[in-house]
């Protein structure tokens, strides 16, 4: 059962973005309560980026680069390998880890190894999907068209000089679900702004996430929230109307607490 296609359905009938207890129930696993909250919310935010990057990115192979702590980073991972079409690699960097060594200069990134669990890297080879593991934050998203943030663009990785800058590709999908206001120069490169769900504009800024900037506030114009992936998945607002834009997916539900 493909849990983005049952939440684009949801999307449809009438729910939010968030994942509701019905939706749970049909993937056969709990709500996000209870003592697995907390993995329950990473793949919440798994779907809600796949759905995303099936309507906002091109008909193209995907680069993906996945960025956060490790067991965020693999489940995300999983998710895009079973059900995001055309995904060719995945780049990861893992804020919670020791640094991947260094790489050769003929060696963009470090070959993958037992940073994700065996399962995982298995399951992905079988895919035909090249993992690597990065030793910056941009290093992994070099080059990526979806480029997912789970936790802090700006770690050094364990390594005592900052961390290199995060450039985006042209027409690259960047999706913060780290729950935490992108850093400027990261999100000065984003040209268009969606959300999850308008309806968690406030309570997310109320958990200390700043509201999207629109149009008319905005220091910089391009960068102007349009609406949210229901009316996306609805047609009641366009996705990608420029191939060499960068949209953003705000997921204003991560900054928010689960459910108890």
């Amino acid at each position: 059962m493909d849990p983005v296609d049952l939440l684009a359905e949801r999307l449809m009938t009438g729910g939010t973005s968030p994942l509701s207890v019905d939706i749970w129930d049909r993937l056969g696993c709990p709500p996000p309560a209870g003592p697995h909250r907390a993995d329950q919310a990473i793949r919440h935010a798994a779907i809600l980026a796949a759905l995303a990057a099936r309507h906002l990115l091109g008909p193209e192979v995907v680069t993906a680069s996945v960025i956060g702590p490790r067991r965020a980073v693999q489940l995300h991972t999983l998710i895009f390998a079973r059900y995001v079409s055309w995904v060719s690699l995945v780049s990861v960097f893992l804020t919670d880890g020791a640094a991947a060594p260094q790489p050769a200069a003929a060696e963009p990134t470090a070959p993958a190894g037992p940073f994700l669990d065996p399962g995982t890297v298995d399951e992905l080879d079988l895919a035909g999907i090249t993992l690597t593991r990065a030793a910056t934050p941009a290093e992994s998203a070099f080059g990526a068209n979806l480029v997912v943030v789970i936790g802090p663009t700006e770690s050094t990785g364990g390594e005592q000089r900052p961390a290199p800058p995060l450039h985006l590709a042209r027409g690259a999908l960047l999706v913060n679900a780290s729950g935490r206001d992108l850093p400027p120069a990261l999100a000065a490169q984003v040209n268009t702004v969606f959300v999850d769900d308008l309806s968690l504009v406030e309570p997310a800024a109320a958990h200390g996430l700043a509201r999207p900037a629109y149009a008319r506030s905005h220091p910089q114009p391009r960068y102007r929230l349009v609406g949210d992936l229901r009316q996306v998945v609805l047609g009641e607002r366009a996705g990608r109307t420029d191939p060499e834009q960068v949209l953003l997916v705000e997921l204003l539900s991560s900054a928010l607490p689960a459910p108890r």
